[in-house]
């Protein structure tokens, strides 16, 4: 599921589907918020943003005044159809870094292989790094074989508690030394598998 399919010709874009993401979100208080304010929140440029802006008006998901950009009721509709959640997590030992933010990703356990192309995502979205935790038959395991509900119960516990995941779901957490770096990896790291 990509919100923004990249041009053919042209110059690339400096944005991702993530930033996509934050900016309904963002909006989602239903507020009437100008370009300046969104580009600051969400970290991109404004010119990223007037793409972001354009694209999202096209798609009738937010509504633009010369007061400023609304979330229209599409926009909610479809935040709220989107197969993710987002939680913080507390400080534990499970990743490299001291913020985490996990990602619940309903039913695409059958897309992971070993979690490096979630890592990946997530380093290069500006986290120090990503673990990805499958829920196949009914435990928490990170690929290929190590089980958290028997290795790291407290962990799994937590994981379980914040997120109540599913039979092929996925939870992807960002890590990061801020939790707005971590959250930026996770949610990139999460809509690879969109």
């Amino acid at each position: 599921m990509k919100f923004v399919d990249l041009h053919k010709y042209g110059p690339l874009h400096r944005f991702a589907d993530y930033h996509v993401y934050r900016t309904l979100l963002l909006l989602s208080d239903g507020k009437r918020r100008g370009r300046r304010q969104i580009s600051e929140s969400v970290k991109v440029g404004e010119g990223s943003m007037r793409t972001i802006i354009e694209h999202l008006r096209d798609e009738r998901m937010i509504d633009v005044k010369q007061t400023g950009v609304k979330i229209s009721s599409r926009g909610l509709e479809y935040l709220k159809n989107l197969p993710i959640r987002l939680e913080r997590l507390q400080p534990s030992d499970i990743s490299i870094a001291e913020r985490n933010v996990a990602v619940l990703v309903h039913g695409k356990a059958g897309k992971i292989a070993l979690g490096i192309e979630q890592r990946d995502s997530a380093i290069k979205a500006g986290a120090e790094g990503a673990t990805t935790v499958v829920v196949l038959g009914d435990k928490l395991m990170v690929p290929p074989d190590y089980c958290l509900d028997l290795e790291r119960p407290k962990i799994s516990k937590e994981l379980r508690d914040a997120l109540d995941p599913a039979e092929g779901d996925v939870i992807i957490i960002g890590t990061a030394t801020d939790y707005e770096s971590a959250e930026d990896g996770a949610l990139a790291a999460a809509f690879v598998l969109l």
